[in-house]
């Protein structure tokens, strides 16, 4: 938690220090998701996941930002059935490389840590990715735009009591997808 808490203090002054030497607008807003998963003959999976975001664009293509998520799962799994909840942090990096007068194409790059905790088991699951992910944004006011984002490209590392997994990802699912909307100030 200690660790948590200084990468949001140093992402914070960064991203204060970023503003204070360019002209550039904050962004508040952030994105939901939801997602099934039930492979034929296999158990099922439910998530509904709610992440806020706060960032400050440096320049017309670079932007900063931080992610804390919330996500409230259900899993059906034999021993490892239950409902569950985790908390991630995600710092990262937004480049817009497209821009018209109704809409723009980015991508996120960064890095988030997830803790996953079922209730009735006595392990935590862990989750680091280093990765990015691609997004459109609609403007549907002067300050105000409509954000998607799908998939992800990265490498993984997952932890689950004594089992490890490492694991390189091309996701373009609907797990992937996130809705939100940014506030621009």
């Amino acid at each position: 938690m200690k660790k948590i808490i200084f990468t949001i203090l140093i992402l914070s002054g960064l991203t204060m220090g970023a503003n204070a030497q360019n002209d550039g607008k904050y962004w508040l807003g952030g994105s939901v998701g939801f997602s099934t998963y039930k492979p034929k003959g296999g158990d099922a999976t439910k998530a509904a996941l709610i992440a806020p975001e706060v960032g400050v664009n440096f320049s017309d293509s670079w932007g900063l930002g931080l992610a804390i998520g919330y996500t409230h799962l259900s899993v059906d799994a034999g021993e490892l059935s239950g409902k569950g909840n985790a908390f991630s942090v995600n710092p990262f990096v937004r480049y817009t490389y497209f821009k018209k007068d109704m809409a723009s194409l980015f991508v996120d790059g960064g890095i988030a840590y997830t803790t996953t905790h079922v209730n009735g088991l006595d392990d935590n699951y862990n989750e680091f990715e280093v990765g990015f992910r691609p997004g459109v944004a609609f403007n549907i006011a002067p300050n105000i735009k409509l954000l998607g984002k799908f998939g992800f490209l990265g490498y993984t590392n997952e932890k689950f009591g004594d089992s490890k997994a490492n694991s390189f990802k091309l996701g373009l699912d609907l797990t992937q997808v996130q809705l939100g909307i940014n506030i621009l100030f």
